[in-house]
């Protein structure tokens, strides 16, 4: 593999790339068995307990869907051509040659739950579900793959049912990427789509094997009239960091061990829904959150990150002791994070929960004009244990207006930091346990820090169909609990 720029190596897929890249516009992963397929080997090549990624896992999907110094005896289902090879000495006097997946490459998860929860709500009392089937819980259908040597692609729908009856079917992920445009190999990548930016990648929901998801991270709403207090049931408010985004990120890999990214994407900041619940309770007036906002800000994000030992971010083994159980390995990843964002024009309405402030209509507009995220990720691997955590400060101006949306009341900068410490060990290879632990600290400063710790153990019945009995416990309001039997396959 060439480790410099060959203006040989210029294709119309780099030319396209480059081209959106001058204009000034900025790899998700789940359990497919689409690769299994297409070249003949386990699930567990690439996961230690699919979703979750092994080194050799991670490294293939920074390439794009492609194995490290990959060659085509390893390919088991040939591609179908789409043109001569000759045509690209042509170029551009023909039209460049490219490959299709040589079958259809589809792929399904099927999720389902019993579960028991009891929750607890002021003036509501405690509510206790007991063994409820959700047979399916969720149902995903992927598609991914590669076209050629220097695209991939990637889609996902999902289906999910929820416990009050109704349900949501959405395309979560749609993206085309284009690899190695320029420079050394593995250097500029771009991929363009919605998609699970690689801003939080090894602690977002996709890539984590227990069921819950880091909410902290994820679902809390800095929007209130003296700042966030909580966590959302929903998507509404804008969110601490957006679980996928539209957008345009450009990501690479330098000397094997550094990881870059920075993209452009819509502003997380969300849309119509039902009044969230609570004294500070606010409801949006904006567009859904992911949705097309036609807004002319964008957000924008970057990380930087380091990995010490182990196998290289794009799969290099050179100098390392491999083991024969490939989840393991001695390495440490750390990395910083940011992300900046502008939601003028967006409005909660919200009222005064000490009732010192009353309009005539009782009921103001909010706007987070300015929010910014900043945080540090680091990741130990020490042959069976992998511990991991992620510390987040977010700050949000929160400008108040009055109910005409004409007179601008007040401007505060309200903060807020959550973190997580999560530690994932596998007992035997079908046996894995996780413990994690949450804690957030609102920007509303008369509302407590909010505690949570998570344990799942999982059993990989086989490959890719894995059981797990998960808890969920709420350590600052303990009426609050979540056991949840998990069976998972994919297919």
């Amino acid at each position: 593999m060439s480790a410099a720029w060959n203006p040989c190596r210029w294709s119309p897929f780099r030319a396209i790339a480059v081209g959106l890249l001058l204009l000034g516009i900025s790899l998700p992963a789940s359990a497919f068995p689409i690769f299994a397929r297409k070249y003949q080997t386990s699930c567990v090549t690439c996961h230690t307990v699919y979703p979750k990624l092994n080194a050799f896992g991670e490294a293939f999907r920074l390439l794009g869907y492609r194995l490290p110094k990959e060659s085509e005896a390893q390919i088991k289902q040939k591609p179908v051509s789409l043109g001569s090879e000759a045509y690209k000495r042509v170029w551009p006097d023909a039209v460049w040659p490219n490959e299709l997946p040589g079958n259809a490459p589809v792929a399904m998860n099927i999720k389902l739950g019993s579960l028991y929860a009891s929750a607890y709500e002021p003036g509501a009392g405690k509510t206790i579900t007991h063994g409820d089937f959700q047979f399916p819980q969720e149902v995903n259908l992927f598609t991914a793959g590669t076209l050629g040597e220097h695209m991939s692609f990637m889609a996902e729908l999902t289906h999910e049912e929820f416990t009050d009856g109704s349900a949501s079917t959405e395309i979560e992920h749609a993206r085309l990427g284009f690899e190695s445009i320029l420079g050394p190999d593995n250097l500029v990548n771009l991929r363009i789509g919605k998609f699970a930016p690689n801003l939080y990648a090894g602690f977002q929901e996709m890539w984590l094997m227990t069921d819950n998801g880091v909410d902290p991270m994820f679902l809390y709403n800095p929007v209130g009239f003296k700042g966030g207090v909580g966590i959302l049931d929903d998507a509404a408010g804008i969110v601490s960091l957006p679980a996928r985004v539209r957008g345009i990120e450009v990501y690479g890999i330098a000397a094997h061990r550094f990881f870059y990214t920075f993209g452009l994407m819509n502003k997380i900041a969300p849309g119509a829904s039902t009044p969230v619940s609570g004294p500070a309770a606010i409801e949006s007036t904006g567009t859904p959150n992911g949705n097309f906002n036609n807004s002319s800000h964008k957000d924008f994000y970057l990380r930087l990150d380091y990995k010490f030992g182990g196998m290289g971010l794009d799969g290099n083994t050179d100098g390392v002791r491999l083991h024969p159980e490939n989840w393991r390995e001695n390495s440490l990843r750390v990395g910083v994070f940011g992300l900046k964002g502008n939601g003028t024009g967006i409005d909660f309405l919200t009222s005064d929960p000490t009732g010192t402030l009353v309009d005539e209509e009782g009921s103001f507009h909010m706007q987070d004009t300015s929010y910014r995220r900043t945080g540090i990720f680091a990741s130990w691997t020490w042959l069976d244990l992998n511990l991991f955590g992620t510390y987040l400060r977010g700050t949000d101006t929160l400008q108040l207006r009055s109910a005409d949306n004409l007179t601008v009341l007040s401007q505060n900068n309200r903060t807020f930091t959550a973190y997580f410490v999560q530690a994932d060990y596998v007992i035997r290879a079908p046996f894995h346990v996780s413990a994690r632990y949450e804690k957030l600290t609102p920007g509303d400063t008369s509302v407590p820090p909010l505690k949570f710790a998570n344990f799942n153990l999982s059993y990989l019945i086989a490959a890719n169909v894995k059981l797990m009995v998960e808890v969920r416990r709420d350590l600052t309001e303990t009426r609050n609990n979540q056991i949840a039997t998990i069976l998972r396959a994919a297919f």
